[in-house]
């Protein structure tokens, strides 16, 4: 399927994905808290059945996994992407605080559980008459056990998160059930023109609203100074990566991540120019069909890292692109519109909503 039809199905529809590139860990036992306080860059104030984001950091400050930590009574779930699991399991295991080792468990729920996506505006609609009417209320950053239909189904987890702007839930479901699931869903989604959504469609859409990409701007060896993430960071305890933080932000960061639109082609690596001198390069870009332009990130010197600005230009193929730089959201995303109380995608003709583009 064309990016373009993908995206549009999961701006203006529903559109499933497969997650693989999602790792779910489970930590348990009495030292899990202790352990993920010890990585986890973000204060862990969690009740029961609610998310958080997060990253682990590497000594250095750089992000190595950017995560979600989900407690579940006395334990935790961990959404993560970036690493492998085997590779997210020896991190974890090489940074447990001193004595900790033989009181945290930490199971790779992947060996045995898939995790399907659901996104778009109407994803709650259709996740409720898929999976039962009680998940069309669940709360942005929580997760619920959704209890299997017969005795030949086993439950399986529900987290409403996502990272396009529009509703989004994973769903965490044995591989067994797996294929049953799809094509449940699949069934139902017939009445809300189910798309399906490739990793490149999820990236666009995180890349024009602001979420930040491990795989993109997280390979480029910036801290969360640089890339804007300070919100998922403390300075008031100790973590893998906090002193280099400290040190850094002592120090002042020199540049930081900005958003910006152009009416041609960009790509990643493009030098970002002001009167003709360097200021800063493309992290990446990619065409916004529903946007009808382009849209990059690029790290710029921090004087020139400013929203509504129009005397910028990319260089490329030996000329300029004018640049105009933006504050995320770049898009009227649908789903901030959508209310499960008063709207449906059935009725949708009757209902008046933004324009995409703001």
């Amino acid at each position: 399927m064309p990016i373009e039809a993908e995206l549009r199905a999961l701006r203006g529809a529903v559109a499933l994905a497969a997650g693989a590139h999602v790792v779910c860990l489970r930590l348990s036992g009495e030292g899990a808290f202790d352990a993920l306080g010890h990585v986890s860059s973000a204060d862990l104030f969690l009740q029961d059945a609610q998310m958080r984001p997060s990253l682990l950091l590497h000594e250095d400050g750089v992000p190595f996994a950017d995560v979600y930590v989900c407690r579940d009574d006395e334990s935790f779930f961990l959404l993560s992407e970036g690493p492998t699991a085997p590779d997210l399991i020896a991190w974890l295991r090489a940074h447990l605080p001193p004595g900790a080792g033989a009181g945290v468990t930490i199971d790779d729920l992947g060996e045995d559980h898939a995790v399907l996506s659901l996104h778009g505006p109407y994803a709650w609609e259709l996740l409720g008459e898929c999976l039962g009417p009680d998940l069309v209320g669940l709360p942005y950053l929580s997760f619920y056990r959704v209890p299997p239909r017969d005795a030949g189904e086993a439950a399986m987890l529900c987290f409403r998160a996502g990272k396009t702007g529009e509703y989004g839930y994973d769903l965490l479901v044995d591989r067994r059930h797996e294929a049953g699931l799809r094509a449940r869903l699949e069934a139902s989604g017939r009445a809300f023109d189910l798309g399906v959504a490739s990793l490149d469609a999820l990236d666009q859409c995180a890349l024009e609203n602001g979420f930040f990409n491990i795989r993109r701007e997280g390979r480029a060896g910036l801290t969360p100074l640089e890339l804007q993430l300070q919100w998922r960071t403390s300075y008031a305890r100790s973590y893998v990566g906090a002193d280099a933080l400290r040190a850094r932000r002592q120090a002042g960061s020199t540049q930081r991540i900005t958003h910006l639109v152009a009416a041609e082609p960009l790509a990643a690596g493009d030098a970002v120019l002001l009167d003709g001198a360097p200021i800063g390069a493309l992290l990446q870009a990619g065409a916004s069909p529903l946007r009808g332009d382009w849209v990059g990130l690029a790290l710029l010197d921090r004087p020139y890292a400013h929203v509504g600005v129009d005397r910028y230009a990319v260089a490329r193929g030996g000329g300029l692109v004018p640049v105009r730089t933006l504050s995320p959201p770049l898009l009227d995303n649908r789903s901030l519109y959508v209310s499960p109380q008063r709207h449906g995608y059935r009725s949708r003709a009757g209902d008046a909503f933004a324009p995409l583009v703001p």
